[in-house]
């Protein structure tokens, strides 16, 4: 009997002892209760007018949980180890999770049944749930990088009645995946690195509006203190970059009298990037096109890159040559003390931390300095803003991702602050929008329809060096592949509606404006809704078959959205029910309509756009006859 006792009051201590599974936390912001579970970390939201929502689904199974509250914040410790915050910033909850270096962390959106997904899966795009096309694209699960193709990491789920949003602060190892399980469904993953091993999430709850991602995440920017313009980059020849078409000049084009040409074509602004190796080129840019260029009122520059590393005597272009000094020694090496291999396995990948480390002065330092020698106003680095990070194994020069990263915007940033240039780089995201005036690439969306299409036949090659057929030939794409690669019904103008006013987005240099067949007049069209800039590959041949066309596109873009400093895009509506009519506002009062129909609608020709001015006064723009017509 006493044993019996003795052992049930110490099993009854023993139970008193343990932790409880916590009582879900509510959390009110305005007329929205946010609903967590600690256990689980599943959260819902209670609203007064539609009631339940589901937020996040449950992260495991979920188990006994000891919560503390102190200064507005909820803190507990999973099952797997990761430390929770639990708080709220403006009007969204936040969610904070810290875990142990070298684990993962995956968090699932809660079950989609209908409704949109709204990525900014470079400039943007509308998923629907139920779209035989996005759910065969996505039939199995595929990720959007937080720092490389999601421009800025934040994206919506969108409903007839609702917008739920998902943020992040930073898309540093983190992903936004898409995979179709009875429709596209969305999780997050997170991998906690040295420099990453918080990530912090925010969820909201909004009207409908498919922008909502940018909204929310351009007013966290500023609420942050993190919203830059372009006045915050401001360099002598930035002005020159507004209102002007993008040109990267081969052949030829190298040449001053097609500078000449330029000017009789009435082409007053327009930036050309140029990518020569003056061991094997015919044609260079030389100061003296450069002087000119300037004197005519264009920007005028290299295309550069640090990223790459082969031996001097061979290397295919200049921006790969390091001297022995660099190379092989300042190479990347994985865990296993290997070298990593450079793209397209040319050479190897350089390490940002050796570049950085290099006894005889900060190279890319040097390269800038030798550009503005010569005359340049702007430059091109390819690479350094995508969004792709490094560790380095390497004992001379060892390196985390998150170092690689600092590297990369240490550099870029010389190039505004001390060099003074307008600068461009590749895929420039939110993480790399500081360092950049321009990107090439993020006017772009949907960027797996990309890759493929490089590597296709049909898409040629780079020779002859003088006229690559990858720029100047003609490509005819799919039906499929002409709505992943273009297709006006899916697109929004998300990364402009964040940074319109602080980055030019335009298309990737592959695809100059009257490259893809069958598209060139929807992409004139878009170029105009969006105020985003044209891009072309030209030669004295390709300017005398597409001047018209480039005539047309520096004019009309002047026309909509003149050669200032541009202000915030800050609406878009679908006004059919196809979504091939649009509009968008910006802060200045302008309106532009684009029907990317094949009929009229209210009196607007199809791939014609409509501006509304202040002055209530309309105009009608639309592409001129291509050159076959």
């Amino acid at each position: 009997m006493f044993d019996r006792f003795l052992a049930a009051g110490v099993f009854a201590l023993m139970t008193l002892s343990l932790p409880a599974r916590a009582e879900p936390i509510e959390v009110r912001v305005g007329k929205i209760i946010y609903v967590v579970d600690p256990a689980t970390l599943k959260i819902d939201a209670q609203d007064e007018q539609y009631g339940l929502i589901p937020l996040l689904k449950p992260v495991g199974e979920g188990g006994e949980t000891s919560v503390t509250k102190a200064d507005g914040a909820w803190m507990w410790s999973t099952r797997e180890g990761q430390q929770v915050r639990l708080t709220t910033d403006g009007d969204a909850l936040k969610i904070s999770v810290t875990g142990k270096t070298g684990t993962q962390w995956r968090w699932s959106m809660a079950t989609a049944s209908d409704g949109t997904w709204i990525v900014p899966d470079g400039e943007g795009m509308a998923f629907d749930v139920n779209d035989p096309f996005w759910r065969s694209t996505y039939s199995r699960n595929r990720c959007f990088g937080g720092t490389t193709t999601l421009s800025f990491p934040a994206w919506s789920y969108l409903s007839r009645t609702k917008t739920v949003t998902y943020a992040l602060d930073d898309g540093f190892q983190s992903k936004l995946c898409l995979e179709d399980i009875n429709g596209l469904q969305a999780n997050l993953s997170h991998e906690f690195v040295e420099g990453g091993e918080t990530v912090d999430i925010l969820v909201h709850l909004g009207q409908p509006d498919p922008l909502a991602p940018a909204h929310f995440y351009r007013d966290y920017l500023k609420r942050h203190g993190r919203l830059q313009t372009f006045a915050d980059k401001k360099v002598p020849d930035l002005d020159r970059l507004f209102g002007a078409p993008h040109a990267y000049v081969w052949g030829d084009g190298r040449d001053l009298v097609f500078l000449d040409e330029l000017k009789a074509l009435g082409i007053h602004k327009l930036v050309i990037s140029y990518d020569q190796d003056p061991k094997t080129g015919k044609y260079l840019v030389q100061p003296a096109y450069l002087k000119k260029a300037h004197a005519l009122g264009y920007l005028a520059g290299p295309y550069d890159a640090f990223d790459n590393g082969q031996p001097d005597a061979m290397a295919d272009m200049p921006a790969a040559m390091w001297g022995p000094d660099l190379y092989p020694s300042g190479c990347l090496r994985d865990a296993k003390g290997a070298i990593v291999p450079g793209f397209a396995n040319r050479g190897c990948q350089m390490s940002s931390q050796a570049i950085a480390n290099h006894s005889g002065g900060f190279v890319p330092a040097k390269r800038y300095a030798d550009h503005i020698e010569a005359g340049a106003s702007q430059v091109f680095i390819d690479v350094d803003a995508f969004g792709t990070f490094y560790d380095d194994f390497s004992p001379d020069h060892r390196m985390t991702k998150a170092q690689d990263r600092n590297n990369r915007l240490a550099r870029m940033g010389m190039g505004i602050k001390t060099f003074g240039l307008v600068q461009g780089s590749e895929n420039v995201t939110a993480w790399s929008s500081g360092v950049t005036h321009y990107t090439h690439g993020t006017g772009q969306a949907h960027m797996i329809a990309v890759w493929p299409i490089l590597n296709d036949t049909r898409f040629k090659g780079y020779w002859p060096p003088e006229r690559p057929p990858i720029y100047f030939g003609h490509f005819t794409p799919t039906p499929e592949e002409a709505r992943g690669l273009f297709g006006p019904a899916d697109r929004l103008p998300l990364f402009e509606a964040v940074y319109h006013d602080d980055v030019v987005a335009v298309d990737r240099w592959e695809f100059g404006l009257t490259r893809v067949m069958g598209a060139e007049k929807s992409r004139y069209a878009r170029a105009l809704l969006y105020g985003i800039p044209t891009m072309w590959n030209l030669d004295r041949r390709e300017l005398k078959t597409y001047g018209a066309w480039l005539k047309a596109a520096h004019d009309d873009f002047q026309a909509v959205h003149g050669v200032s400093a541009p202000v915030a895009l800050t609406q878009f509506e679908w006004l059919s029910d196809n979504r091939l009519v649009q509009r968008v506002q910006f802060a200045d009062g302008r309106t532009v309509t684009a029907n990317f129909g094949d009929s009229v609608w209210k009196d607007l020709q199809p791939n014609c756009v409509r501006v509304s001015g202040s002055d209530n006064r309309d105009t009608i723009f639309c592409p001129p006859k291509l050159p076959a017509e």
